[in-house]
């Protein structure tokens, strides 16, 4: 039943720590092999010979490497390992596999010695004509049942993972920004809104591309502008979701009294078809000068407050408008989305 083990043991992995990482299932599948160590028979056992015949002698099969005793041993020193070099997470998965493994044994007819020194032999079904027998049908309907499980379990951790899966299903907020969080860095993340605007009560309905988050809150953009989630856009439901492939990059931006179109018109040279957002306050020299076109209904991105200029995730071809012939002092937060998303 090795096959049979490595699979379930990465299906149960991915599933209980929402995870797609090969090294993490490749442990659990090491971890599936460690309970037939106890005999010469097994493939790990023909592998590591003089450990398994050691232990083959001296115990029988199915007993201290199948037990519970010999999962915390593994635990333990995973766990060590994985807090030495700083990924818990990482080393739970040897211990959990090994646990897996265990556990489908109590499905076949021999049961295992789960709670070894005690000799009670652990078996989970009454009926010995429904325990599954090495080679036998019901260990390939078996087989077949872990693949499945394994690829739901690799699909719902690319998605985000099982609860922000249902939540996204529930609409919570919380597992949005879940979707959000893992997946900006390298993908366009849309949020799929069910809402209305705050000025009139007109529907809202639709997809924006995530801007960026405020709180528990969305900046979010479609065609006919920038929204705040909880301000200018009252949502009903919102759900994230990932979409194409995206660089982001997050940088600053000085301004030591120099002119402001000469630093951004090189940051778009520097980004072609990047979408660039500018985030921060200005201090310039004329402030009376710029004209801010205020839409009551978008979130507003440039805001003169005396002589500072508040720019808020406002888009770059916004900014050089408004800040044409202006010489600027301060810094700026840069978001640069490679290749633009669509809005």
């Amino acid at each position: 039943m090795a096959v049979t083990h490595a699979v379930i043991a990465a299906a149960g992995t991915s599933l209980i720590l929402g995870t797609a990482d090969p090294y993490k299932l490749g442990l659990a599948v090491l971890g599936s092999q460690l309970p037939d160590l106890d005999t010469t028979k097994s493939t790990i056992g023909a592998m590591f010979f003089p450990v398994s015949g050691w232990i083959e002698k001296r115990f029988p099969h199915r007993s201290i490497t199948h037990s519970l005793l010999a999962t915390a041993a593994i635990a333990a020193v995973s766990l060590l390992i994985g807090h030495l070099l700083g990924d818990i997470w990482t080393a739970i998965a040897l211990p959990l596999g090994h646990l897996l493994a265990c556990f489908s044994d109590t499905f076949t007819r021999q049961g295992v010695q789960l709670f070894f020194p005690n000799p009670v032999w652990a078996i989970s079904v009454s009926n010995p004509n429904r325990r599954i027998i090495t080679g036998s049908p019901s260990e390939y309907w078996v087989l077949v049942s872990a693949t499945a499980a394994l690829v739901l379990g690799i699909w719902l951790a690319t998605s985000g993972g099982t609860f922000s899966k249902v939540g996204q299903g529930l609409g919570l907020r919380s597992s949005a920004l879940d979707v959000y969080n893992a997946s900006s860095p390298t993908h366009h993340v849309y949020a799929d809104v069910r809402g209305v605007l705050a000025i009139d009560s007109t529907s809202a309905n639709g997809k924006y591309f995530i801007v960026a988050v405020d709180g528990s809150e969305f900046i979010i953009q479609n065609t006919k502008g920038i929204y705040k989630t909880g301000e200018q856009l009252i949502t009903d439901r919102l759900t994230a979701s990932v979409g194409e492939e995206a660089k982001t990059i997050i940088q600053t931006l000085t301004f030591d009294d120099t002119e402001a179109i000469a630093s951004l018109t090189q940051l778009i040279a520097n980004n072609p078809n990047a979408a660039i957002f500018l985030d921060g306050t200005l201090a310039v020299d004329f402030p009376e000068e710029i004209k801010v076109q205020a839409d009551p209904a978008t979130y507003p991105v440039i805001e003169v407050m005396g002589s500072n200029v508040k720019l808020s995730w406002c888009p770059i071809d916004k900014a050089l408008l408004a800040l044409r012939d202006q010489y600027a002092v301060g810094t700026l937060t840069v978001k640069v989305v490679s290749p633009k998303p669509e809005t």
